[in-house]
Parts: structure tokens; C-alpha cells; sequence
């Protein structure tokens, strides 16, 4: 029961992620401050944490991370590790080709994109930890 919580709330807080990054695009788009912070931000992020250097660090913490997640999980796979681990990869697949994609980098809310795949990808780690 204790498990079956903290996986509801968990996707519940991944859910919200979604939903805020969607709502903060949308009014982007029709505001005009929300759009001058979001793209101040987006540059600050840039030029300090998501340099092309420290993209590359990301992409291999990320991999280094999901071995260890296999090797958890390696002895005991149930359904909800299971799906854990395809979440955690598909999260990966998108961090990645958003580091590279050009579309992905115009959006606004490109900084807050990447903040909220890892943390969603920090999220479906501690969701295997907690099932295996």
C-alpha cells in the first residue's frame, strides 16, 4: 500500500512537470513578461549549467546511472520496475536529443525542458529503488 502512494504521487508530480512546461510555452506566447523571463533564464542556464561540455558530462552521468539502474534491477524485474526502466530510458532518449535538437533549443522554456527531464529522470530512479 505504502509503495502504491509514493508511485501515484510520483506520477502525479511528473504529470504537474508536463503541465507547467505547456502552460509556461503557451503564455510565452501571449505575455510579455513571462516571455523576457523565460528567455533571460534560458540564456543564464545556457552559458553556466548546459554548456556544450557539460551537456556531454550529463549525457555520460546519465548512462553511468542507468547501468547502475540495470544492475539493480537486474535480479528482481517486476511490472513496476519494469516500467520504471522504460520510463527512465524513454526520459533519457528525450534528454539527449533535446541537448541536440534545433527545435528543442528555440523554445522558450528550453532550460526548464532539460531541468525537468532530469528531475524526472532523478525521479524513475528513486521510483526502481524503491520497487526492487
Amino acid at each position: 500500500m505504502k509503495n502504491k502512494f509514493v508511485n501515484i504521487t510520483l506520477y502525479g508530480i511528473e504529470f504537474i512537470g508536463f503541465i507547467a512546461l505547456l502552460v509556461l510555452e503557451y503564455l510565452s506566447g501571449y505575455k510579455a513578461g513571462v516571455m523576457k523571463h523565460l528567455y533571460f533564464k534560458k540564456m543564464e542556464y545556457l552559458a553556466k549549467v548546459y554548456t556544450q561540455d557539460a551537456m556531454m558530462i550529463h549525457s555520460i552521468v546519465l548512462l553511468v546511472v542507468f547501468i547502475g539502474v540495470l544492475l539493480i534491477c537486474k535480479r528482481r524485474l517486476n511490472c513496476n520496475c519494469k516500467r520504471s526502466i522504460i520510463m527512465f530510458a524513454v526520459y533519457g532518449i528525450v534528454l539527449i536529443t533535446a541537448f541536440h535538437m534545433p527545435y528543442m533549443k528555440e523554445l522558450n522554456t528550453y532550460a526548464y525542458i532539460l531541468i525537468v527531464l532530469e528531475t524526472l529522470i532523478a525521479i524513475e530512479t528513486i521510483r526502481i529503488i524503491i520497487n526492487k
